[in-house]
This record gives C-alpha cells, structure tokens and sequence, in this order.
C-alpha cells in the first residue's frame, strides 16, 4: 500500500525504492508526512509559483491581527493540509496555550490517517517562532 515516501522522496533516493508492500510501515508513513507539513507550513503563501495558495501567511499577518487572527491562521492551515497532504483527513488545528514560548504561536494538529485501514489518529504539535519558522513534533 504504501511505498514509504512521497513520489519526490523516491525520485531523489532511487537506490533506496522499496517494492510495494500490503503491510503497513505506519513509522515511515508518519515521518513522511511531517517533511511534507513542515514543507507546507514553512512556505509562505504565494513563494510556490505554480501554486500561489500553497503554504501559510507570514508572522507578520497573524501578528497584525492578534488575536483575532489566531482564528483565520487555524483555518488556513487546515485548509493548506487537506488541499496538499491527502494522506491525512478529518484534520482539526487548535491553538495551544504556552508559558514556555511567551512569542512564539503553537498549534496542535490531530487527523486520521487516509491510507490505514483502521483510521489510525494522529497529532503533531507545531511551534511557531517570531521569525515564521514552524518546528514539528510527534
């Protein structure tokens, strides 16, 4: 079912292309999937030239409208997920409180799994630091 990474990771590894399997490697699917968010979430919206809607607005924008703005950011990162990592559906993003980062913005964002039988759950934490640059956890 699935071939432990996404088409590009194989394109740039051909050496390492695994035949296909009807056993799920659950592991190297979920850290699959956080290089393609952090891609996502790491891009700004209009870099990606051949998908202007790719990506998330800049700190600045969330800054400017905080708190208010917290609420359009969730949005538009659920929106980003489900439009470019379909191997992942049903996707909530809520804010997260945080003493320990007073500037930076955290998000949890928790889906199933599309590709597994069973609709596994997932969640990953992402912290949003003042210069723009989200950093995923598991």
């Amino acid at each position: 079912m699935f071939e432990k990474g996404t088409l590009f990771e194989r394109l740039l590894h051909p050496d390492q292309s695994a035949s296909r399997t009807l056993e799920e490697d659950t592991g190297a699917q979920l850290r699959s999937i956080m290089r393609n968010l952090a891609r996502i979430l790491n891009t700004r919206t209009g870099q990606a030239p051949a998908q202007l809607d790719y990506g998330i607005a800049s700190p600045s924008e969330v800054a400017q409208g905080y708190p208010e703005s917290l609420a359009t950011m969730q949005k538009t990162i659920r929106q980003c997920i489900e439009r470019y990592e379909p191997r992942l559906r049903d996707v909530q993003v809520m804010q997260i409180e945080s003493d320990d980062h007073k500037l930076a913005v955290r998000f949890q964002i928790s889906a199933k799994l599309a590709t597994s039988k069973h609709g596994t759950q997932v969640s990953f934490d992402t912290l949003m630091d003042p210069a723009g640059h989200v950093d995923l956890m598991a």
